[in-house]
């Protein structure tokens, strides 16, 4: 059986509403559920998958910024040097990035969200919940 994965898409790197407008992925979510981790005590790791998995996979050349938001925290404002922070709100049309996506097993998402954290173990529901 293969172990399930994360789906980033490249396009969320070119939206304000983009990696589910900043949001936990479900899919992220009911992994956890599934495996009693209390995803509430535990941040998803949006920035770190980015840095490591995504954007070393980026053909084009980027420049990756943080924006404070309550949107998406993580775009890219130039591709291939030309200025693409029009394309954030849909006044500009969106370059292609290549790969369409990349897929991140649920292992090391969790590695991720632990490190960022400081932690060995996850976090468990309290009481834990009956496995699935």
């Amino acid at each position: 059986m293969t172990e399930p994965q994360l789906t980033l898409f490249s396009s969320s790197l070119l939206s304000k509403w983009g990696f589910n407008d900043g949001g936990d992925p479900d899919d992220w979510l009911d992994w956890c559920e599934a495996q009693g981790i209390d995803y509430t005590a535990l941040a998803f790791p949006l920035l770190p998958l980015v840095r490591t998995h995504l954007l070393p996979h980026i053909e084009e050349t980027v420049s990756l910024v943080e924006v404070e938001t309550s949107h998406n925290p993580v775009r890219v404002d130039t591709v291939d040097g030309a200025d693409v922070t029009e394309v954030w709100f849909g006044r500009a049309p969106e370059p292609t990035l290549t790969p369409d996506h990349v897929n991140i097993p649920m292992s090391e998402v969790l590695r991720l969200a632990l490190a960022e954290a400081g932690l060995t173990e996850p976090p468990r529901f309290d009481p834990p919940l009956p496995l699935a």
